[in-house]
């Protein structure tokens, strides 16, 4: 009898018997169910010659049954499978059925010399556009080519990982770190042939705010290599064409892929919320945009923490010792770094929140070497700092995430990425003050002007600061304070937490009043 292929639309939950020639287009790790018992199974993405996509499962001791066929981009006749009716929100097409491949479906191989290119259309998103979702479970799919490999690393909960570098015809490079199965397969197969300019589908990839933007798998995450697409084929010409090009050399030898500035430009003033919109959504949308008026939130006595210089990870050891970082795992000088609780007032409220680092250094006529120094030296210059940041307005990227505080979840604002004014000129801004309802004019007509030390202080503390420069200054330049004896350094356990940027981890809005001694010390 000769065999009838019905397409995919053709086939739905009451017929017993149909055939169907598919195309796979994407067959997943093997998971495990969170039910009890734990069910494993392996999920795929199946496409006909129409390109109408179908989901499929393959469930426990069935996945082994399978596993030399069903391989991505090859083709299959599928007969007999079991169909069943879509939850709305699992459907991949406008097809409204799935199937479940088990050990009396018949899958024979359509031999063929190559496969043909994948009949079915993939939606991606721009990388420009990637920082809406970030630190959302709004995942996304792209297209990128495979720049770079880094090494495997493994993390403090037992995983492993491997970032690469990828990027686009946007030019505008970024981490992608694989997780755990994706490592020792993709991430394996990708490293092998770093040289070949591989193409990559991510699908359902989450956005993190880890180290500013960047991208992850997840469970449930897709990683297709070479796919047979002509979209493929076009990014890998235009990749092969301009690789020797001096343009992309430079930003991978720049790293942009962690330049704050170049993966978190100045937003457009329609990407912009009110303060009081943004306290009213966080929760749900994780991070946005905003601008206002800066003032020192009170109470803060400390402004640095000690971290990695690798990583950025918060450490409590001093400042100046060389250990091997618990999170990063590389050889690694301890430093300060700038941090200060802030609010950001744009008139229809307010928000206190955190900068960090070389952001926070914008806004002050201070470094985080400076502040260590005068905290040893029991200087407090709080009155100074606020008059400082009080001179300021802000547009900046928060992020919102929470934290345990004494058994309860406490949400908490950090802020990721923050331009001056000066910075953000194409930005209008017209910030109302909450206390006079009176319109502050366009700042950018009166451009502010650096803050200098002299504005602030007295003479005598004017003085002491000039001795900290100056000895912060030779600081940079000798070696570190604790390095004549090696150590093994035993570390309290640092939580891991995907998004975190620099190493707010655990840390409160509100900062200590003094830093806890080092155990270290002599």
């Amino acid at each position: 009898m000769a065999r009838r292929c019905l397409s995919v639309h053709e086939v739905h939950d009451k017929m017993r018997r149909w055939t169907v020639l598919v195309q796979v287009v994407e067959k997943s790790h093997v998971l495990t169910s969170n039910g009890s018992p734990p069910i494993r199974f392996q999920r795929l993405v199946l496409t006909d010659s129409e390109g109408t996509m179908v989901s499929a499962v393959i469930y426990g001791n069935d996945i082994r049954y399978f596993a030399n066929l069903l391989q991505p981009f090859k083709r299959y006749y599928i007969t007999g499978g079991t169909v069943k009716k879509q939850d709305a929100k699992y459907k991949i097409s406008d097809y409204h059925f799935s199937w479940v491949i088990h050990n009396k479906t018949l899958v024979e191989e359509y031999v063929e010399p190559n496969p043909p290119m994948l009949p079915c259309t993939f939606e991606f998103t721009k990388f420009e556009d990637l920082f809406r979702f970030a630190d959302t479970e709004n995942v996304q799919s792209l297209q990128a080519i495979v720049i770079t490999a880094f090494a495997t690393k493994e993390q403090n909960n037992g995983s492993t990982t491997r970032d690469f570098i990828v990027m686009n015809e946007e030019k505008k490079p970024m981490l992608l770190t694989l997780w755990n199965e994706f490592e020792q397969n993709q991430g394996t197969q990708l490293a092998n042939s770093i040289g070949n300019a591989n193409v990559i589908i991510g699908m359902k990839l989450k956005i993190t705010t880890f180290n500013y933007l960047s991208l992850t798998t997840k469970l449930g995450s897709g990683l297709l290599i070479n796919p047979p697409t002509s979209e493929a084929n076009a990014l890998k010409e235009w990749y092969n064409a301009n690789k020797e090009k001096e343009e992309i050399g430079e930003l991978i030898k720049q790293m942009a892929y962690k330049d704050s500035s170049k993966l978190l430009p100045p937003s457009s003033t329609n990407e912009m919320i009110s303060v009081a919109n943004a306290l009213n959504t966080l929760k749900d949308v994780k991070t946005a945009w905003i601008t206002g008026k800066t003032s020192l939130t009170p109470g803060q006595q400390k402004f640095w923490f000690e971290t990695c210089e690798n990583c950025q990870k918060a450490i409590n050891v001093d400042v100046g010792w060389v250990m091997r970082c618990p999170s990063c795992k590389e050889e690694s000088k301890v430093v300060a770094k700038t941090r200060i609780g802030i609010t950001v007032d744009d008139g229809t409220g307010s928000i206190n929140t955190v900068i960090f680092g070389l952001d926070a250094e914008k806004f002050i006529p201070f470094t985080a070497l400076q502040f260590w120094e005068a905290h040893n030296e029991e200087l407090n210059f709080s009155t100074e700092l606020a008059s400082a940041i009080g001179k300021h307005s802000i547009v900046c990227f928060i992020r919102y995430y929470e934290a345990d505080y004494q058994g309860q979840k406490e949400g908490k604002y950090n802020i990721v990425k923050a331009y001056t004014i000066e910075e953000s000129v194409h930005i209008s801004m017209a910030i109302t003050t909450a206390e006079t309802n009176e319109k502050i004019p366009d700042l950018h007509a009166t451009v502010l002007q650096s803050a200098k030390k002299n504005e602030f202080f007295s003479p005598s503390t004017k003085k002491l600061l000039d001795t900290i420069a100056e000895s912060s200054a030779t600081a940079n330049k000798v070696p570190p304070l604790v390095t004549t004896t090696k150590r093994t350094l035993v570390f309290g356990t640092v939580p891991s937490e995907i998004g975190l940027n620099f190493a707010e981890a655990n840390t409160s809005t509100l900062l200590p009043t003094n830093a806890p001694g080092s155990p270290l010390k002599k």
